[in-house]
């Protein structure tokens, strides 16, 4: 907690980052400043972000910007960044990664929930390469579903629709994502943390797995490495990993890179 303070630009944010810890131990307490939208400044970023207390996203922005979980992306100094596809955009703080390292790069942001969605408006730069927002699931088949909000705005899951009365929303294929984007070409960098669906969508890859150059997937269970990697070796993609590790909850985050990319592939032990 004391080690945090370093990545904040003013005190008052990293007291607010403790007081938002406090909201959400105690949910029910009438406390000041719940569910209020403040801005915060980080030493990494020249403007500010957008957060909601009281709510998680402040453990999606520091495990972004304080526990760095891509760095292993951030690292490999990728070139000609030109579309980045960003599947559960969540409140938009990835976005805001991906604006810094790679300003000129266009986003296309998928993001099923209308309230999260309105923060990633607010987080990312509308002066850099241009951002596409989608309201919607990604899935293997287009259809209609409802998301499963039991986990908080940081674990919405898509689920399918049991009852008439529920909330509906449109799951999108891939391919109906990026045309209704107008995005053509490879995609220089795919991120995909959807909290489950991620094994329908890679079961049925095979038309667009081959324009992906990098890709960042987050594994839930029972979804394992294994099964994702038979998925994309069915598909005929040439991915390789060079980065995976464990996670906290028993997810998989793994990293990988177009077999044929001229930047050197390894892999790189467990951490």
């Amino acid at each position: 907690m004391w080690q945090a303070r370093l990545f904040y630009a003013r005190t008052t944010d990293w007291l607010l980052s403790i007081y938002h810890r406090l909201l959400l131990r105690f949910p029910r307490f009438p406390l000041p400043l719940r569910n209020t939208i403040r801005r915060v400044r980080l030493t990494a970023l020249t403007e500010e972000l957008y957060v909601r207390l009281g709510s998680t996203d402040w453990y999606v922005l520091e495990e972004m910007f304080v526990d760095k979980v891509y760095q292993p992306i951030t690292e490999r100094d990728l070139r000609d960044v030109r579309n980045i596809v960003d599947l559960g955009a969540n409140t938009g703080f990835s976005l805001r990664l991906w604006q810094t390292l790679y300003p000129a790069a266009r986003l296309i942001a998928v993001e099923p929930d209308s309230e999260n969605l309105k923060m990633c408006g607010y987080n990312v730069r509308p002066d850099l390469g241009g951002t596409c927002l989608v309201q919607a699931c990604v899935a293997g088949q287009a259809r209609t579903v409802s998301l499963d909000r039991s986990g908080g705005a940081w674990k919405f899951a898509m689920r399918e629709i049991e009852h008439h009365e529920e909330e509906s929303i449109p799951a999108m294929t891939l391919p109906q994502i990026l045309a209704s984007c107008d995005v053509h070409g490879p995609l220089d960098l795919l991120k995909c943390d959807i909290e489950g669906a991620e094994s329908e969508l890679f079961r049925e890859c095979a038309d667009w797995i081959g324009r992906v150059k990098n890709l960042v997937v987050e594994l839930h269970r029972p979804y394992s490495s294994q099964h994702f990697l038979s998925h994309l070796d069915r598909a005929g993609a040439r991915l390789q990993v060079y980065f995976q590790r464990s996670l906290d909850d028993g997810s998989e985050l793994i990293f990988l890179q177009a077999a044929d990319d001229p930047d050197t592939i390894h892999r790189m032990a467990d951490q």
